[in-house]
């Protein structure tokens, strides 16, 4: 068995092999929810699929699809991953009009522990977003895929031409033979290098530490790439009790005066990037003390 150093040794072997690296997402700030129903996720992921079959040379490490943006970890050129997502957002905005004006930002990743933490973060979306989920189960993504073996579905050598546009909802959609179909979209690890993914990490314990553990590194890839909050109610919950236990003496924020808890929300709002919404329920103060101390995020979720 490999030691620290080795396995380390390892990983920046294969993070060598396919620089570029990059970070693409979309702002779900001012954007309207747009995906709300299973089979509405369900084209998404299949026309993630498509363009992935369209643009070879883009090698998608990881991704999750939310209600109203998405996350991608890429190794690409620039101008390849541009005619990659322009494939996307054409397609989707047939369907969806507000997707066809998403615009895509795109932020380079420039070392090894960059793309861990891109993989963890863009894993832990849905996870935060939604308490039925964990980061491992969470379907409209890969994050579901690392160090799990989920098993394996149709191949789409087993579909006829009209089953296949049906699926892409297309005249033409050439994709590979040996692909999986389940559930209704093309399973994520037919397309997504998963396999290159998980060797960016140590082992499955190394991940597992880096997706649930590393509040410094999700709060750093919020703040380069603008995003809300990052922390599930629950984690968010422990930071502040540590926060609290330094400041106040007491780890019981139920114990805390209103003039404490009300300095508990900036650090709430300017350290962990937390909505209104967030910070009334962990902190419990009312709507209107926290729209009141932070106007602009009032509308936040």
């Amino acid at each position: 068995m490999k030691n620290f150093k080795e396995k380390e040794k390892t990983c920046e072997y294969y993070f060598s092999l396919n620089e570029p690296y990059w970070h693409a997402f979309t702002s779900g700030k001012d954007t309207p929810i747009i995906f709300v129903r299973d089979d509405d996720f369900k084209f998404v992921m299949n026309t993630i699929a498509l363009a992935s079959s369209r643009f070879p040379k883009v090698m998608i490490i990881a991704f999750e699809v939310m209600n109203n943006h998405f996350h991608f970890v890429l190794s690409a050129t620039r101008e390849e991953i541009v005619a990659f997502w322009k494939c996307i957002s054409k397609r989707l905005g047939r369907h969806y009009p507000i997707a066809k004006d998403i615009s895509l930002s795109i932020k380079a990743i420039e070392n090894l522990q960059s793309l861990r933490n891109s993989i963890a973060y863009t894993h832990r979306n849905g996870y935060v977003a939604n308490p039925d989920y964990t980061p491992f189960s969470y379907p409209w993504g890969s994050g579901g895929y690392y160090f799990l073996d989920r098993g394996t579905g149709t191949p789409m050598s087993q579909f006829n031409v009209n089953n296949i546009r049906n699926i892409f909802r297309c005249r033409t959609a050439e994709v590979p033979e040996n692909w999986q179909f389940k559930d209704g979209f093309v399973i994520p690890a037919s397309y997504c290098n998963v396999n290159f993914g998980m060797l960016i990490f140590r082992d499955a314990h190394h991940y597992f530490s880096s997706i649930s553990k590393n509040v410094e590194a999700y709060s750093g890839v919020a703040v380069e790439i603008d995003d809300g909050q990052f922390l599930t109610d629950s984690e968010l919950y422990s930071q502040l009790c540590g926060i609290s236990q330094k400041r106040f003496g007491t780890n019981r924020i139920k114990d805390l005066s209103r003039c404490q808890r009300v300095e508990l929300s900036t650090v709430l709002h300017y350290d962990f990037r937390s909505s209104n919404n967030q910070i009334r329920r962990v902190l419990g103060l009312s709507k209107y003390e926290v729209d009141a101390l932070f106007p602009l995020s009032a509308d936040s979720k």
